[in-house]
């Protein structure tokens, strides 16, 4: 039986913030098949942020974790799109 994790996201994920977050994320990162990413309170994220959700995305799948993001506000949608980061982190 595989295990899943979930993480609830804060109000803001910058460059403040990034340190704190890549050492819970890699934690999270240990569950055996899933990562569930609440992003409900998610108020602001800035270029450091997405790249931190991608990079972790990333080295999830090559340990072969899912990572699914959601709840994710409408303006945060709007920037993850305008980056171009859609299909990574959709």
């Amino acid at each position: 039986m595989g295990s899943s994790a979930t993480i609830q996201l804060e109000t803001e994920l910058t460059i403040a913030q990034v340190g704190v977050w890549s050492a819970r994320l890699a934690d999270a990162g240990l569950a055996d098949n899933e990562v569930m990413i609440d992003a409900s309170q998610l108020e602001r994220v800035d270029a450091a942020g997405l790249q931190l959700l991608w990079a972790f995305k990333r080295s999830c799948a090559e340990k072969n974790v899912a990572v699914a993001l959601f709840n994710v506000p409408k303006t945060i949608q709007e920037l993850i799109r305008v980056s171009g980061l859609s299909q990574e982190l959709g």
